[in-house]
């Protein structure tokens, strides 16, 4: 008798699967946040100064910005402290995130959330700025005029939302 196996019936086959998964953890980046000088601003008008940056990031499509003033008095304002610290001059911020749109007055220390991130990565480009005013009355009085130099420490703090 004369008995006959066909290769497929002896084959023997295994397979195992492999998840796939791309995975982003969110990163944000601010870039070319430069210093300001606000020197010798006409008299009866606002100082002002202002400053382009960019705020990148991916894996969120909405942050926040902290303004704070470091000028360690431990207080709620924004302020310019003059060297000897006897003097100061109130200043506001404001945010615009883009580079041609109105200003958003910011509070010191509070987060101003809900803004659209614009690009992935900062390369140099500005996408956001802000600016600092200097109202007339604050610092236009004989106790400010008075040839001193005063300034502040500006932190601006991003969060991915």
């Amino acid at each position: 008798m004369l008995v006959s196996i066909s290769s497929t019936t002896l084959a023997a086959s295994d397979s195992q699967s492999s998840d796939i998964e791309l995975k982003f953890n969110a990163t944000i980046d601010i870039d070319g946040v430069e210093n300001i000088s606000i020197e010798d601003p006409a008299l009866d008008t606002d100082a002002t100064g202002g400053d382009g940056f960019c705020v990148g990031g991916f894996g969120f499509s909405t942050f926040s910005i902290t303004f704070e003033s470091n000028d360690g008095k431990n207080d709620d304002e924004f302020s310019l402290i003059n060297s000897d610290e006897s003097q100061k001059v109130t200043y506001s911020v404001g945010f615009d995130n883009s580079t041609s749109g109105s200003f958003t007055n910011v509070t010191e220390g509070a987060a101003l959330g809900n803004q659209t991130r614009k690009n992935a990565s900062c390369t140099g480009t500005d996408n956001a700025r802000f600016q600092i005013t200097v109202a007339n009355d604050d610092w236009q009085t004989p106790n400010v005029l008075d040839g001193t130099s005063y300034t502040d420490t500006l932190l601006i703090t991003v969060a991915s939302e």
